[in-house]
């Protein structure tokens, strides 16, 4: 008896093992460290569900850092350096223009859920958009959102006022603009510079979700998050695939691949959620109420910002830009109508693939 089990047990994985060689294995680069949400649950659940619904034909691994920065995630997958990362487009302005329309309106919206459902499906549904990627040698799958962007300090900040003179990191022109309307002196940079860059004093702070204390390591070089709750990063098109690796799928397994996408997504966002989480059960730092002067100053900004957006999305090449931002604006509130309140990841994966992915043709689209 003992014997048949033992040889079933090893017929069985055998069996895994088999599946798992002749699977087709996609090179992922999620490239922000392994504790990202992108690393710890972004990537693991895409391609747990890319095996699912291809029934073992597809899988994929991921590596979480060293091989393609964030600031060369283009050209490294254009060339097939590798096969599938998230793109940053604020890193990229002058290549997305178009795409890019939605970082300049990160003052829109508070649920990253509703956030990153309305950018996707802004882009997915956007003809230059696309262009924009396929120039590039790539297919766009879905974007995430950031919980919203406070200032993560060396000191305690609480006013406008102290805000002046600080040298701070940006991530996009949105938010160095942010910075340099209080006086701050913004420093664009990659979140994967930022431990090194605080420790050595060549920053004050970072304008940056919390979740960045745990996925970088922020805890031992900074000491206070003011709550100033300035909007969304909303640029990272997470799920970005290589048109080198799109071209060897059929439409079948391009639609399982957009599908894993979004379930992928919705958990990095709850992902996210759980560091902050993390950061605030463990005390790691000071959470700072700004006063008045400071959430005034946030508000002007905003806008100002949204009523110049159309002026500034013109000068980097947009056509029509008032009407772009109508629409994406519209999205943001089509999506606050669908996501709701305690949606489960699963959910929301579920509701992404629906509203958006379900309507497209995958053997025209990313051709």
């Amino acid at each position: 008896m003992k014997t048949r089990i033992l040889a079933t047990a090893v017929a069985c994985s055998m069996a895994t093992l088999a599946a798992t060689a002749s699977a087709d294995t996609i090179r992922a680069t999620s490239g922000f460290g392994p504790n990202h949400a992108i690393a710890r649950d972004v990537y693991p659940t895409m391609f747990a569900k890319l095996e699912e619904l291809t029934e073992g034909r597809w899988t994929g691994q991921d590596t979480p850092s060293g091989l393609v920065a964030p600031n060369e995630m283009s050209t490294g997958l254009r060339d097939g350096i590798t096969e599938f990362g998230p793109l940053l487009m604020p890193y990229f302005v002058a290549e997305y223009p178009e795409s890019g329309v939605v970082t300049e309106l990160s003052m829109l919206g508070s649920n990253p859920g509703v956030v990153s459902s309305a950018v996707t499906e802004y882009i997915a549904t956007c003809e230059p958009c696309l262009a924009e990627f396929a120039r590039n040698g790539q297919v766009y799958l879905g974007s995430d959102a950031t919980p919203l962007y406070q200032l993560l300090s060396t000191k305690a900040v609480r006013s406008a006022a102290e805000m002046r003179g600080m040298k701070v990191r940006s991530g996009s022109p949105f938010y160095a603009a942010f910075i340099e309307s209080l006086g701050g002196v913004a420093v664009q940079m990659q979140s994967s510079e930022l431990f090194e860059s605080l420790s050595q004093g060549v920053i004050d702070a970072t304008i940056s979700s919390p979740h960045e204390i745990i996925s970088n390591r922020l805890g031992d070089v900074i000491g206070y998050v003011t709550e100033i709750d300035q909007g969304l990063f909303n640029g990272a098109a997470t799920g970005t695939a290589s048109q080198l690796l799109w071209d060897r799928m059929d439409a079948t397994d391009r639609h399982a691949l957009a599908t894993a996408a979004q379930y992928g997504i919705a958990a990095g966002l709850a992902g996210f959620d759980a560091q902050i989480d993390e950061v605030r059960a463990e005390k790691l730092v000071e959470f700072i109420e700004p006063d008045e002067s400071l959430i005034a100053a946030r508000d002007a900004f905003n806008a100002d910002r949204l009523a110049a957006a159309a002026s500034i999305l013109q000068d980097r090449g947009v056509a029509d830009a008032q009407a772009k931002i109508d629409r994406y604006a519209a999205l943001v509130e089509k999506w606050e109508g669908l996501v709701t309140p305690g949606m489960t990841a699963e959910d929301l994966g579920a509701l992404r693939e629906r509203e958006i992915w379900s309507q497209v043709d995958f053997a025209a689209y990313g051709q």
